[in-house]
């Protein structure tokens, strides 16, 4: 029973206060249930998942998830945020260590072929949240951004090959376009059939199509 000052009382009289979560936790369980709930819609899809299916999954009641949670809306949409930081972290660490915008420009083709079979939850979980966005305005622009960010790092490290007269600046104006739309279709493609393409031989192919198109001129 709930008495003054927000005080549970039991039927003996005594009181004993609200449970609180312990501080310096809030980073370390919403972590863990952002975790959670990338799973939970990877094996169910976001449709049919619950905040009860979430709680289970993270080992935590649904008042916790409350506590740092406004609705599962706001869950959902921190899972999109993470889901994004982590995949632009991924390409900016594997291109930091190459100088030349060439070298860049193939590792990145690497990514967008193997990223299906390195990572296949990315895409199940791109494919729900696509069918969000059509009438969800909040997560359409966390998508937006997540495009936005990443044609800007292509055409910084494109900028660079053309001022370092490796790439042909008239070829490579849409490649930041087109390399997203690759590596979205493609991912997409072999997540719901796994047997579309074979990772290596397109891998093989983009390179040679890019090598051949990138040459800048004489």
């Amino acid at each position: 029973m709930l008495g003054l000052a927000g005080h549970f009382v039991n039927q003996a009289g005594r009181k004993r206060k609200k449970h609180m979560p312990k501080v310096g936790m809030e980073k370390i369980r919403r972590e863990q249930v952002i975790a959670a709930t990338r799973r939970c819609i990877v094996e169910k899809g976001v449709l049919r998942l619950s905040i009860k299916d979430v709680a289970a999954e993270a080992g935590v009641s649904t008042g916790v998830i409350y506590h740092y949670f406004a609705n599962k809306q706001d869950i959902l949409l921190q899972v999109l945020k993470e889901t994004f930081r982590k995949s632009n972290d991924q390409v900016i660490e594997t291109m930091a260590p190459l100088d030349s915008a060439r070298d860049k420009l193939f590792a990145h083709l690497e990514n967008i072929t193997f990223v299906p079979v390195d990572n296949p939850d990315f895409f199940l979980l791109l494919i729900n949240y696509f069918a969000q966005a059509q009438t969800n305005p909040r997560c359409a622009d966390i998508i937006k951004k997540f495009y936005s960010n990443l044609r800007s790092f292509i055409s910084g490290y494109l900028k660079q090959g053309v001022d370092d007269n490796e790439l042909d600046a008239e070829l490579t104006d849409q490649l930041p376009v087109i390399l997203l739309a690759l590596g979205l279709g493609l991912g997409m493609m072999r997540t719901i059939d796994p047997d579309s393409f074979d990772v290596a031989a397109m891998d093989s192919a983009l390179k040679r199509i890019c090598e051949n198109a990138c040459e800048p001129p004489d």
